[in-house]
């Protein structure tokens, strides 16, 4: 089982305990049957009002054991599914760290955010029900036993008819867990088709077309998940149905057909039938736990499996312990660097370079070219962030490599086209506040709101507001290299002004090396060299001469 591979993780004492307490209820649990039926057997022979003290005192004994062992059971494996659970989900989302962004891209975030988020959270609701499984399937095997000790021939007929109705029960759970595979299918389908709702909510508002075609989707998607999820409940209940017919089917056994076949039964049909009835309650709760712990079984296969996928998106030499960098560098060097997309047989891929680049310390570069050019692509190689099928990066003369990646990349803060503004300052652990003011006012954002702690105050604000706001963050880490992203493409004109003829200039003076990707053709001046990116080659074109004006 999948919950139990996770349990195991914790080492072996767990799993023993969780046997140890659940044997300590079943025993516990059969021994107060044997008691109550003991006592009953000498009240009938006795005619007594109540029977004796000894027997009365071994019956509470065992009520309060059982008590004590299965609420210590369920505790505890409520606590160790949680640590089990909180360690995978940590190690998933470190691995997820360290993944490499071309393959992470590939990969898609549906699975990731089910299994990193509702996954654990299903996991953790149902916990208590595997203790509860254990905990039944050993007092369904204790009170047999204790049928077997009062009468074999009854003990065999309900093992036999027990035998059957398990092969039976699981078979059906086999065709229930195929249906919640194809459920969870579905699933992702509708969450996918609500995403695309929210995240294309101006396009479909815009286009009709799109918004029924939408729409339609939507519903259809809807009504298969309706289906599927019907389905799996109505066979779920059957199984259940089935269940407690077998259950009945059993009594039947022990009133109908076992005295045909043993002369003394008559003397012990209360006894088995007794035994029966109390049998109700774990056979009942393991049904029902195993229906439940099915969900918690599947999520825990999807955490164990995408641990295994995010395994092999690891970027090479990401857990290294790194080199170091010329921290005080003179020059970024791209020698013969190439990158091509993977793509579908029978298609071109798109390709970038070979791009032979030298940018100086204190540089200002812009990159221009038409959408789908290569311009994010270059970027990305740059950065590090997409690994050259060919050539390299240096820093000087330090070639970057899996052992260096790591620290050439802290030498750059950025702020992408599609940039997250995190509502926490992460990694600065501590802020000055008047460099904090400094940069809001810098970026006209201090009338706006506030940098409170190590939290931006609010966040509903303009598309360009949130990239003013990212630019402080990126400002915050004194970062030797600047790297923008079509950074001006959302701000006012006023403020684009600004940012080109003041804060650049500025950023320049203060030893900063800049690379922004840019359209704006007015402030191409503002630069030291300009290069353009047209079907994947770069090229260096002139600088234009000052021209100053608004775009």
């Amino acid at each position: 089982m999948n919950l139990l591979r996770l349990l195991n993780r914790l080492g072996p004492k767990p799993l023993f305990w969780l046997a140890v307490t659940a044997a300590a209820s079943a025993l516990s649990s059969t021994v107060v049957l044997a008691i109550v039926n003991s006592a009953a057997e000498r009240i009938a022979e006795s005619h007594a009002d109540f029977v004796e003290l000894p027997l009365a005192a071994a019956f509470a004994t065992a009520v309060v054991l059982y008590m004590l062992s299965e609420s210590w059971m369920v505790a505890r494996m409520a606590t160790d599914v949680e640590t089990v659970v909180d360690r995978l989900r940590m190690r998933l989302t470190d691995q997820l760290r360290h993944s490499d962004l071309l393959k992470l891209e590939r990969f898609g975030q549906t699975a990731l955010f089910d299994s990193i988020t509702g996954a654990s959270q299903t996991i953790s609701q149902n916990s208590q029900f595997l203790a509860l499984t254990l905990r039944s399937a050993l007092l369904t095997v204790t009170i047999l036993i204790y049928i077997a000790t009062v009468s074999p021939v009854a003990f065999l007929l309900i093992l036999l008819l027990l035998a059957v109705g398990t092969v039976l029960y699981i078979r059906r759970g086999i065709e229930i867990e195929a249906q919640m595979k194809a459920l969870d299918a579905e699933e992702a389908a509708l969450f996918e088709s609500v995403s695309d709702l929210f995240d294309g909510f101006k396009e479909q508002r815009l286009d009709s077309a799109l918004s029924r075609g939408l729409n339609q989707t939507f519903i259809e998607v809807s009504e298969r998940t309706v289906v599927a999820r019907d389905l799996m409940h109505r066979d779920n209940w059957a199984q259940y149905v089935f269940g407690e017919t077998a259950f009945n089917l059993m009594l039947g056994l022990v009133i109908f057909v076992v005295p045909r076949y043993s002369t003394s039964f008559a003397q012990e049909i209360a006894k088995v039938s007794t035994a029966v009835l109390f049998m109700a309650s774990p056979v009942f709760g393991l049904m029902q736990s195993l229906a439940v712990t099915r969900a918690a079984e599947g999520a825990a296969g999807r955490m164990l499996e995408l641990e295994g996928q995010i395994g092999e998106l690891a970027e090479p030499g990401s857990d290294a312990p790194g080199g170091p960098v010329p921290d005080d560098f003179s020059l970024l060097r791209m020698e013969g660097v190439t990158f091509t997309f993977p793509a579908p047989p029978n298609e071109i891929p798109f390709s970038v370079g070979p791009v032979d680049l030298t940018i100086r310390r204190g540089e200002v570069v812009f990159v221009t070219g038409g959408n789908g050019s290569g311009k994010s692509t270059f970027i990305r190689l740059l950065t590090g962030l997409y690994h050259p099928a060919a050539g390299r990066l240096l820093v000087d003369d330090v070639e970057i490599g899996p052992s260096t990646l790591g620290a050439y990349r802290e030498l750059m803060a950025t702020v992408f086209s599609d940039f997250r503004l995190f509502a926490r300052l992460y990694g600065l652990p501590s802020i000055d506040p008047m460099d904090a003011r400094t940069q809001m006012r810098r970026m006209g954002m201090d009338h706006i709101t506030t940098i409170d702690g190590d939290r931006f105050a609010r966040q509903d604000l303009s598309a360009g507001q949130r990239k003013r706001l990212a630019l402080v963050a990126a400002l915050l880490e004194h970062k030797r290299v600047l790297i923008l992203d079509e950074w001006a493409a959302d701000q006012d004109p006023q403020f684009r002004l600004r940012f080109y003829r003041e804060i650049l200039p500025d950023l320049k003076r203060q030893g900063l090396t800049i690379v922004a990707v840019t359209h704006d053709d007015h402030y191409f001046d503002v630069a030291d060299r300009r290069l353009h990116m047209e079907d994947g080659r770069l090229v260096e074109l002139p600088v234009p001469a000052v021209t100053g004006g608004v775009s």
